[in-house]
């Protein structure tokens, strides 16, 4: 995703690129990032687990009239083409949507139980990497006081989605797979997690999956001009090994969300995401079975936020 956006932008396509980058005021989290050359690109670089407001002030980006593309989550592309649908100017000035693979982010809590685990108050973190310096590399956690404290990355993540402390939102996305992007970047582990040793002769992989004409020609000409490598070609079977967690979630959400409606909550409305019919392949027992999960979390009120509250 890097090389793309610094290609994007040496190329002069566009004039800069909307991106996220480390909270400078919360280290655990991100804020939006706008990008006009490769080294602040390089500076908003590293993965980013924590919660993100990429488009904060994505209309007043519009209001500039300056061609533009956006990196960044799934659900971020969702609510910039559904914007599209009653503003003009996004199909008009931005240009490209590049996101990755996303499994989700850390929620509040669970951050804060790992750093409490490690001894770290979440006030004293100046520094967070999720990852990084390898791949993925250790998380890293600097302390204002100057301490660095490196933990393996399945330490914070643990091995299996099971252990994955997501919001509830994250765990009845139907496209974490980024189907609404010209590309999708994705991790090349097989079974969907790293070794505990770390894929030490891996120089950092990425599977690409092309999603539009557009971002087929994106591809090709950073490729060209030697911004990106391409070392062959891999299929479905490759992608489902590389990313199971995300085959599981896209089989079972049409069932989470028959089972949020069971209970007159709220649920997502999609078009052209399948998620019917990948439903159908695992069968009315399993699909009951998920529903009725999901109606026991909504009834343990395992399926709420707090309300965020502006700072004063």
């Amino acid at each position: 995703m890097t090389a793309l956006a610094i290609h994007l932008l040496e190329s002069q396509t566009v004039d800069f690129i909307l991106h996220a980058r480390s909270s400078t005021s919360f280290p655990t989290g991100g804020e939006r990032q706008l990008s006009f050359d490769r080294a602040e690109v390089i500076h908003g670089a590293g993965s980013r687990y924590g919660p993100t407001a990429t488009l904060v002030d994505f209309c007043e980006l519009l209001d500039r009239g300056r061609p533009f593309a956006f990196f960044g989550k799934p659900c971020d592309v969702s609510a910039i083409r559904n914007l599209a649908r009653i503003d003009q100017r996004v199909d008009e000035l931005c240009r490209y949507f590049v996101v990755m693979v996303c499994g989700g982010f850390m929620a509040a809590q669970n951050m804060r139980d790992f750093l409490s685990g490690l001894g770290i108050r979440i006030e004293e973190v100046v520094d967070f990497r999720y990852r990084g310096y390898g791949c993925p590399g250790p998380t890293r956690i600097q302390r204002r006081d100057g301490q660095v404290t490196e933990k393996n990355y399945l330490d914070f993540w643990g091995e299996g989605e099971v252990n994955w402390g997501l919001p509830f939102r994250c765990k009845v996305c139907a496209d974490g797979i980024g189907e609404a992007a010209d590309l999708a970047a994705a991790d090349t582990w097989p079974g969907g997690s790293p070794t505990w040793e770390g894929q030490k002769d891996d120089p950092g992989t990425n599977a690409v999956i092309v999603r539009s004409y557009r971002g087929s020609a994106l591809l090709d000409a950073a490729v060209a001009a030697g911004h990106v490598a391409l070392y062959g070609t891999i299929g479905i079977e490759e992608i489902s090994e590389y990313q199971p967690h995300q085959v599981n979630k896209k089989r079972t959400v049409w069932a989470r969300y028959a089972g949020l409606k069971a209970t007159g909550q709220l649920a997502p409305e999609t078009h052209r995401l399948r998620i019917a019919e990948l439903a159908q392949d695992r069968g009315w027992r399993a699909n009951l079975n998920e529903a009725r999960g999901t109606r026991q979390r909504v009834r343990a009120g395992r399926t709420r936020e707090p309300t965020p509250k502006p700072k004063d």
